[in-house]
């Protein structure tokens, strides 16, 4: 398994709506109920987002991303970023409400 940060950025915040918003957010969703995704969220500036994903291949996070309703509707843009695990925090969600 291979693990991946991917950064959005958005280049068209005049075409979000509340519908897409909501596809976006059952798409990411739908991928954390498989297991895909550890966690997503907005940046701090709101100029995009960042999550981290876990799949076999750099192909599948792209064919994942070419589906992605902010992408589909040139709202967002994607960087991926491939890493390797050395070091983990085996209790994540402890990690999270300090």
């Amino acid at each position: 398994m291979k693990y991946f940060i991917i950064e959005g950025n958005i280049i068209n915040p005049d075409l979000m709506d509340d519908d897409i918003l909501k596809e976006h957010m059952a798409y990411t969703q739908k991928a954390m109920d498989k297991g895909f995704v550890l966690m997503s969220g907005l940046k701090s500036d709101m100029s995009g987002g960042l999550t981290i994903m876990k799949r076999e291949s750099l192909n599948e996070v792209e064919e994942y991303l070419s589906n992605e309703p902010l992408k589909m509707n040139g709202i967002q843009e994607y960087k991926v970023l491939e890493f390797s695990t050395h070091y983990f925090n085996p209790t994540p969600s402890e990690w999270f409400q300090s």
